[in-house]
C-alpha cells in the first residue's frame, strides 16, 4: 500500500472537504459564504448520487479496524474526554465500545495506557489485559460489539 500525502493550504482554497477512511468529514470554508458553500456541496452531492445508481457500493470499503498494518501505537493520541484514541496511522478507535476479535471475546478499555500510550484492554471475562495493538494482532481483526453483547 502506498501512502500519498498532500499538504493543502487552506488559505489557498475557498472550500476544502476532507473525509477519512471512517467517513468522518471536516469542512473548511474560510472566506466563503456559508450558503454558497452549502449550495456547492448540494450540487456535488446530487452529482455523486446520480453517478452511483441503485444498490450498495462495490466493493464496500474495508473498515480501518480490519486492516492489517501496524497501529504505530507510539504515535497515537488520546482524547480522554471523548474516550477516543487515534493510532499512529490516523484511525480513531472509540474506546467507549467493546471490541471483539475472531474468538468472539469482547475487550474493553478501562482507562489505562501502556508505556507507549496504547490503550490497555481487558477481556470481558477479566482473565487478560493487553494493549490494543496486541489484542488486534493476536485476536484481530477487531469489530465493535453491538448492544449489550459485551
Amino acid at each position: 500500500m502506498t501512502h500519498r500525502i498532500k499538504l493543502v493550504d487552506l488559505d489557498e482554497h475557498s472550500l476544502v472537504v476532507t473525509i477519512d477512511a471512517d467517513g468522518v468529514a471536516e469542512l473548511h470554508s474560510a472566506g466563503m459564504c456559508k450558503m454558497r458553500a452549502a449550495a456547492i456541496l448540494r450540487f456535488v452531492s446530487t452529482q455523486l448520487a446520480a453517478e452511483h445508481g441503485l444498490g450498495p457500493c462495490h466493493p464496500e470499503p474495508e473498515p480501518q479496524h480490519e486492516r492489517a498494518e501496524p497501529l504505530i501505537a507510539h504515535a497515537g493520541s488520546l482524547d480522554r474526554e471523548r474516550r477516543l484514541w487515534t493510532d499512529g496511522t490516523g484511525h480513531a478507535w472509540d474506546l467507549s465500545l467493546a471490541w471483539a476479535g475472531v474468538d468472539d471475546r469482547a475487550w474493553r478499555w478501562h482507562g489505562s495506557l501502556d508505556r507507549q500510550g496504547t490503550p490497555i484492554m481487558r477481556s470481558s471475562d477479566g482473565a487478560a489485559s493487553e494493549p490494543l495493538d496486541v489484542v488486534r494482532a493476536v485476536w484481530g481483526p477487531l469489530a465493535p460489539v453491538n448492544g449489550d453483547e459485551a
